[in-house]
């Protein structure tokens, strides 16, 4: 697990922690300094997300349990909705360019998306208002501006959605999620609490595989 930490001010809160997975696919071959494998695959999205409200927007409120990761359904922030938007109308199509203009760069700007511009690849065109995108963006966001080149553009009213475009109050699953603090004392309390929680979920899944056995010789 990736704890990536900056200080974003003058944004505010001003300091940021991305937590996300380091997954780099299955077993083989053998883990290493290179390679971070998750075994088991079904671990990976083990962050719990609550989405609030458009207002107030996306939480992190922990890591799962073994069983939310049974129960709670993984979903990747790989959506964009705009309300009175016509997509189909203006000719978008799967292959076409999605550019995302946040309010300020440096909420996204991060290891994997070290600068602004930001694009995306459109996936399909779920409905008139609803794109589904083949990458997930980089966090949610309120009222961003947007544009698809040669087809049509928006001007701070553009939301990132997670798939399945869940309502308001959902809670799910994923490997990646931002957090932001106003402190360091806060943001190192989390990172220690999260290390914790991963702790615990790791024994969880190990204990879980125990089985009771009989042997006799023959």
């Amino acid at each position: 697990m990736r704890f990536e930490k900056r200080d974003i001010s003058p944004v505010t809160p001003a300091l940021r922690c991305i937590v996300r997975n380091l997954d780099d696919g299955g077993v083989p071959p053998t883990p290493g300094i290179n390679y971070r494998p998750t075994s088991p695959d079904s671990l990976r999205e083990c962050l719990v997300v609550e989405y609030v409200n458009d207002t107030l927007g996306e939480r992190m409120t922990g890591v799962a349990t073994l069983a939310e990761i049974t129960s709670l359904t993984a979903r990747q922030l790989d959506s964009f909705e705009v309300f009175g938007a016509d997509f189909v109308g203006a000719g978008v199509v799967p292959g076409d360019v999605l550019e995302v203009i946040p309010p300020n760069s440096a909420v996204w700007d991060s290891e994997e998306f070290p600068a602004s511009p930001y694009y995306f690849t459109v996936a399909t065109v779920s409905t008139l208002e609803r794109l589904v995108l083949t990458a997930p963006l980089p966090g949610w966001l309120p009222l961003v501006s947007w544009a698809i080149a040669g087809k049509t553009s928006g001007s701070l009213n553009g939301y990132p959605r997670r798939s399945g475009f869940p309502t308001a109050g959902a809670t799910f699953r994923d490997s990646r999620m931002p957090t932001f603090f106003t402190s360091v004392a806060d943001l190192d309390a989390f990172v220690e609490s999260t290390k914790s929680q991963l702790d615990a979920l790791s024994s969880s899944s190990t204990a879980s595989t125990l089985t009771s056995e009989s042997y006799s010789t023959p």
